[in-house]
């Protein structure tokens, strides 16, 4: 499949599945609560690696990002530029923006799943415990499927520091943000520019990368393996 097909058909999914929880009231008021709880969950695992001034912000992006939160209208605009960016961008950029979306869509498709099993045994208005979360990621998903996603983590983070470094990137990025504010894409572009000011601060993307999936493969494991009675009830 071509990158341009494949970039093409991972912003339609995303977007469909976005419209699955835009369009029903209850569903939506119980992924809004779901996504919140899941980052305030997640953010601990991290705190070590977010102790550190270098890392804290690109921690937090990567982390939001995977949990979607406020990630619908970013992906409404990138629907809107997709037929351009697919005439004007070259193949290997194609490709790395299409493994971002996949990355994005099977992310939100899991998040989802999650959501509806949490709340199949948890009132919507109820605290969710640890033991109900990780119960319901066991019945939505696998392991495995998890750590493709730890992978492909990787990939996007490898691919957005190779786009740092093309001279005037930056410089760009400032040149388009009144242009994109004016035609409607202002949350697509602050999300482009939080994303480059994240990781041009890094000093070591690779071994930043490295210690990200390296946790993040760990949390996961123990969020599919760990037994239930030594969850929090």
């Amino acid at each position: 499949m071509s990158a341009a097909k494949e970039l093409r058909e991972y912003t339609a999914r995303s977007n469909a599945i976005h419209q699955e929880y835009l369009g029903d009231p209850e569903l939506l008021e119980r992924y809004e609560r779901f996504v919140a709880w899941q980052l305030d969950y997640m953010l601990p695992f991290y705190e070590d690696l977010r102790a550190s001034e270098d890392y804290a912000a690109a921690v937090d992006f990567v982390v939001s990002d995977l949990t979607g939160i406020g990630i619908y209208q970013r992906d409404q605009d990138l629907a809107r530029v997709v037929p351009m960016m697919c005439k004007m961008l070259p193949d290997k950029a194609l490709r790395s923006v299409a493994t971002a979306m996949q990355l994005n869509t099977r992310v939100l498709d899991i998040n989802l799943s999650i959501c509806r099993e949490l709340y199949k045994d948890v009132p919507v208005d109820a605290d969710v415990s640890e033991a109900a979360y990780c119960s319901a990621c066991r019945r939505a998903s696998r392991l495995d499927e998890c750590l493709e996603l730890v992978h492909l983590t990787g990939e996007v983070g490898h691919n957005l520091d190779h786009v740092i470094h093309i001279p005037m990137i930056g410089l760009m990025l400032k040149a388009m943000r009144t242009p994109a504010r004016l035609a409607g894409f202002g949350v697509l572009q602050r999300f482009l520019e939080k994303g480059y000011r994240t990781f041009v601060a890094l000093e070591d993307v690779d071994q930043f990368l490295d210690d990200i999936t390296h946790r993040m493969t760990e949390v996961f494991t123990q969020i599919f393996t760990e037994p239930v009675e030594n969850l929090k009830q």
